[in-house]
Formats: C-alpha cells, structure tokens, sequence
C-alpha cells in the first residue's frame, strides 16, 4: 500500500513543485498560485498517508526504536523555531519552559518523542483562538519525566476525552465542524508513548482549555528491558551535520558488506564530499549548498561593522590569520575604506550577503571550508556576483580562482606594496564605470551578433576579425574580457593565448574562447592551460557566453537589457555538476519517468531510460558510460535490489555511484538498499530539491 499511495503522489509533488519555481517565467502570479495550491494539497495528503502508515507499523508491531541521549533544551529549541511563526499569525503567547529539577536529558528515542510533542503542539495551536499555548518540562516520581502541554482553547467534553484517542476522531467530529484534520495525531501519540515504555493524559473543560501530559521514563532502557521489549543499540560514533545525524559505524559496516573501497569502505565511498557536502536518510543535507544564510559571527578584530562613515567605500575581508587581518585593516583604512573582518567562510558568506561591500579579500584555507567553495557561492548569488573579489592565499590555486571569477590572487607571504596594488586595482574597477570587452572573430555575421548580444550601457564591445587587429588593440586600450574564436586568418587562438600569457600586463585578463568545432580532450586540455573558459558554439551558447562575460565584468545583473537577463535566467537553470552527465534512470511508472526528466534534463545531463532491473543492466553494458544511476526498487522482471547486487559484482561498475529510489513499503528499507550496493536512499514522494541535492554530491565525486 505505501508504493500504490506513493507513486502517484510522487509525479504530482515534482511536477507541481517545477509549476510552482515557474523558472521559464511564462506563468502568471495567478497561475503560480494554483501551483502552489496543488503541491500545499499534496503535501497534506502525504502527511495524512504517513499518518495512516506510522499508525499501521505501530498496530502491526514494526515501528524500531532508537535509543539515544535526548538533549531537552535542544529538543524544546527545535520546537520552538517551528511553533513561534505559527502561534505569532495566530497571537498566541508561546511558551516553553524547563522547570528546576527536570534533567537536561533523557534516554529514549529523540524522532518518536519529538513527533509525539509536535502532534501535541500542533493541536494546542490548532484549537486555540486567543491567550496562550504553553509546554512546561518538570521531573516526577518513580524515575519518569512529565511534559505538560497547556492551551487555553476550546477545551474536550469530560465524555469525549477517551474518544480522541481514537483513530480518525475527533472531539469536533460534525460534518460542520470548524477545524480540520484526520484525527490521527493523538492515536499515533498515544501509541508511540506506550512503545516508549511512558502514558499520555488529559485534563480539560469546555471553554477553558486543555492539558496534554506525556509520561516518559528518564531511561527507556531498564523500562522496555523489563517490559519484554527490545530497543535497537546506539551507534556510538554519531556525528551531526547540519542537525542530520549520521553513523559512521554503520555505513562503512555496509561498504564492507558490499565489498566496495578501502579503509573499513570508507574510501571512495566516502559520503563528504570536497565542499563538505553531507547526505542524510533519504535527502541530502547540504552544507555546501547555501540555502539559507548562516548566523553572522562577532568579528575576531575590532573592526567598523558597527561605525561605518565612507558611503559605498567598504571591504570584507575573510582571514582567519588574525595578525594579517590587523595588517589589512590598517592598510584598508589608510586607503580610505570601511573594514570589516571574519574569520570563517560561514560569518564570512553571510556579511557579503548582508552588507553588499564594494569588495572582498577572501582567503583559501578558512576553517570551516575552502575559500574557493565560497567564491564559488559568490559568484553563484546573483545579488553577490558582481562584487570583485581579490583571494590572498598561503597556497596556489590561482588558475581555479580566476576560471571562478576572482579578480586578482595574491600569494603569502606577500609584501604590503603588494597588497596596496591589489587594493588600489579593486577601487580602480569600482571607479570603472564603462567595461571594455574585445570580440575576435573573422566570421562577419557571427561578430556582428556578439557584440548586439554583449552590448550594453555600461559596455562597450571592440570587434576586430584578425590577430593582428586585436594585438594592435591590446597594445593601446585596456581591456576587461576577451571573446575569441579558435580559427583566425592570420593565426589561431592558441597564438593570442600564448602572447597572453608572455605578457605580464595581461597575464591575468581573462579570455573565453567561443569555438563552433567540437574540442578533441588534447585540445580542451591545452586550452585549459590558457583560458578561464571554453564554449563550444551551439543552441544555447548565446546564453552562456552573455553569462560568462557578465561574470569576469562583474556586471550588476539589474542592469542589463530585459532580453539579456532573460536569456540568463534560463541558462541557469542548468547546472554545472549535471551538465554533459549520463544518469540512467530505472522506473517503470511513466508518471515518474516523465516527472524526473523534466528535472534531471534541464540542469544539462542526459536521462537514459529502462523499465526494470534487466534493461538496466542491459543498457550499463551495451549503452554509453554512465555516471549515475537512479534505481527505483519495485519493478517487474528484475527489482531494484536484485539488479544493485549483479551490478556490483562487475569490476567496471563497483564506483558507479547509484542512488535507491523507495515508496518505503518495508521494513528496513534503507539497510537492504545500502547492504544490496546503493551509495543512498530517496524516499518517495520525492523532494526534488533534496534528489538534486544528492546527485549534486556524486556527480561532483565522478
């Protein structure tokens, strides 16, 4: 039952989910609010079949529990965040109280008791109109921990406060009745209590409100021991990323099971990746993607964050090194620039976004993570990529800094005349107002068209059609960009680059070359020696070159033509870690082979499609190379699981990373998956922010 209710419901969640992002911009606000009403009704329908499923497992005896240290004060927290908006459109007062003498946590299973509260909370708020929404954690006798939820709501009937308890019922139960939901809440609550060796009760009267107790023993251990029930073992190398629990005792047990890298499994197949990317359970946790700013750090240096007197004269500076952090404050100021300092890429990504300086000095080997992950973020961010950003650095990653877009790279130890010239070249472009962009190409229509694509107020585009053209022009004016076709009449790219190179004053400017033939490997690989940038002319070229340029220009997006930021928006819908991949999909439900591709094949990679374990393997041996593969479980002739375990067993496919799609119809799902040679799991429906997530995490590893 859960793969018959899921796979339906999965087609409707991506599709309305891709309705709703509306990225080609055809859809009216109207229209995108109908999309948005069917993925909020979906997802309603998903939280009611859980429900009906949670409420199964329990009945049929097949919910596990975890035990673990439950920390209150974080649990309370948690709970907190996700209530206070809540109750705040409701203007409730809310309050979360751990009285003297309640411990600071207890032994139990921190999902099931979490979820027991959010049910009881959720109704506290549901069924209150006005006053108050309270929970309170006090000690009680006999070794047990008693939370309280109090409202001051509608109230239970002293004859219905057993009938609530009841599945799909509740004390408004008229077919008038004024608040929704199915009524399982407190069934499933109840029966997770019970399962924790604890009671839930109720204390109410009509008009004045109710209170929910939740009885929880302060060790479930000895409780379920001595109540014949068995409680899974905690792993004790758990570690947290980004709130997601993660154990690595487990996973690399798995990678021995399946017979895959070295050191305990964990080679290879290690789940961080480069960027500090992390998957969890069935979605990724992301801590290189930067989906919500992070909480800005107090500056480690006095600094000007809090008394800025020059007006659009500010730089950041990301150093964790704070002796050289003091040496760029004082030169910044000298310089007559505002200064404000951090000293990690996390405080550091969330000041540039917040206070939007005139420029950034940005270091590489921050503790947290790699400065080059943050440029990249920076440059990713359309409110932030037109900052200039200059990287100072103890190690060489220059050609990789200045591909990214950084204007400049410093190496330490570096005299301070050096960084003066770094500082004066950034005011320099910030006093730039017109950028100068130098177009080769001997194709006369084709030229034409680049400049009417790049040309703008703040722009302006010398088109030459020979070497010896640009050459002369290089020599008198000063440039921002270079655009150049590889085939010229009276030399090639190549011969630009190389004078490039030679020359010490245009050493670091930055050329994209803009080629109609395909690249052999050998020439991309010389190419790559020289210029920050390669495309290969096509369909939808014109968009990318418009992209790339706005980035080593360093353009304001909003103030480009509305075509133009047009045609960059629907370039970025494509994604760099997808584009050019071959990811091999195994479904046999249409719904979902057409809901994925229309996710997987606009961020750039090619969907290969087969219906079940067999063509799967078929087309791993037959079709072209595959970089991923997205395997769903239940499929006729050959399932998923099957189909894994004959993967794995051939050498050219042990590193073939491959991702378990599951309507998690039974017990242990994640575990088979992984024991059967899954790299992870995605439950379905499918998140497919989260789907992308992954695929991002092992492409990147490819």
């Amino acid at each position: 039952m859960s793969h018959e209710l899921r796979t339906p419901l999965n087609s409707s969640l991506i599709l309305a989910k891709l309705l709703q992002q509306n990225r080609t911009g055809n859809l009216t606000e109207e229209q995108v609010r109908y999309a948005e009403t069917i993925h909020a009704s979906n997802s309603d329908l998903l939280v009611l079949i859980n429900d009906i499923l949670d409420l199964s497992k329990v009945e049929a005896g097949q919910v596990n529990v975890e035990l673990e240290t439950v920390s209150l004060d974080a649990t309370l927290q948690s709970l907190e965040e996700l209530f206070r908006p809540m109750a705040g459109a409701k203007h409730l007062n809310l309050v979360f109280d751990r009285l003297p003498g309640a411990p600071d946590s207890i032994v139990s299973d921190g999902q099931r008791v979490t979820q027991i509260l959010r049910n009881l909370l959720s109704n506290a708020v549901k069924f209150t109109e006005r006053g108050e929404v309270a929970l309170s954690v006090a000690p009680a006798d006999d070794d047990m921990l008693r939370i309280d939820v109090r409202d001051s709501g509608i109230g239970i009937a002293s004859d219905k406060l057993d009938m609530i308890f009841e599945a799909f019922q509740q004390a408004d139960g008229s077919t008038s009745r004024q608040y929704g939901g199915s009524g399982l809440g407190l069934s499933i609550s109840r029966e997770f209590a019970r399962l924790l060796g604890g009671r839930i009760t109720v204390a109410s009267e009509v008009g004045k409100g109710s209170v929910f107790t939740l009885w929880l023993p302060l060790d479930a251990r000895a409780t379920l021991a001595a109540g014949g029930e068995s409680a899974a073992a905690v792993s004790p190398d758990v570690r947290t990323c980004g709130g997601h629990e993660r154990r690595y005792g487990q996973r690399i047990a798995r990678s021995r099971i399946v017979g895959r890298g070295g050191a305990g499994g964990h080679h290879a197949r290690q789940r961080f990746d480069d960027d500090n990317t992390c998957s969890s359970g069935g979605g990724a946790c992301s801590a290189a993607q930067p989906a919500g700013a992070p909480e800005v750090g107090s500056a480690a240096i006095a600094d000007d964050r809090d008394n800025r007197t020059r007006a659009g004269r500010l730089i950041i500076a990301v150093e964790d090194d704070l002796a050289f952090a003091e040496i760029l404050r004082d030169l910044v100021h000298e310089l007559d620039f505002d200064f404000v300092h951090a000293s990690n890429a996390a405080s550091g990504l969330a000041l540039v976004r917040d206070m939007r300086p005139a420029a950034v000095l940005l270091d590489v080997g921050l503790p947290d993570r790699s400065g080059l992950t943050v440029l990249e973020w920076l440059k990713n961010d359309l409110l932030t990529r037109h900052i200039p950003i200059h990287i100072v650095s103890a190690t060489d990653h220059a050609d990789k800094a200045l591909h990214l877009g950084a204007i400049g790279y410093t190496l330490k130890p570096t005299a301070r005349s050096t960084m003066e010239a770094a500082i004066r070249r950034l005011e320099a472009r910030l006093q730039q107002r017109l950028k100068r962009v130098l177009v080769i190409e001997d194709d006369a229509p084709m030229r034409e068209s680049i400049r009417a694509l790049l040309q703008s107020e703040n722009t302006e585009i010398v088109a030459v059609a020979t070497l010896s053209e640009a050459l002369q022009h290089l020599e008198k004016l000063s440039f921002d960009c270079v655009v150049t076709d590889l085939a010229l009449p009276d030399g090639t790219g190549y011969d630009l680059l190389e004078r490039l190179a030679a020359n010490a004053e245009h050493a670091a400017l930055p050329v994209i070359v803009y080629t109609g033939r395909m690249l052999s490997d050998e020439e991309e690989h010389r190419l790559r020696r020289y210029s920050k940038s390669i495309i290969i002319k096509g369909a939808k070229s014109p968009g990318r070159l418009l992209d790339e340029v706005t980035l080593f220009l360093h353009s304001v997006e909003s103030s480009l033509a509305p075509e133009q930021q047009r045609m960059l928006r629907t370039v970025r819908q494509r994604d760099n870690a997808f584009e050019g991949r071959t990811i091999l999909l195994a479904e046999d439900d249409v719904r979902n082979i057409f809901a994925l591709s229309h996710v997987i094949e606009p961020l750039g990679a090619r969907l290969q499609i087969t219906r079940n374990g067999r063509e799967a393997l078929d087309a791993l041996e037959n079709g072209p190379e595959v970089d991923l593969i997205l395997m769903d479980i239940m499929m006729p002739e050959m399932d998923g699981l099957t189909a894994m375990g004959e993967i794995r067993r051939n050498p050219r496919f042990a590193h073939l990373p491959i991702i378990a799609l599951t309507a998690k119809a039974m017990a242990n799902d994640r575990l088979r998956c992984l024991e059967a040679g899954a790299d992870d799991y995605v439950s379905k429906p499918i998140d497919v922010d989260k789907l992308v997530a992954l695929c991002r995490v092992w492409l990147r590893q490819r």
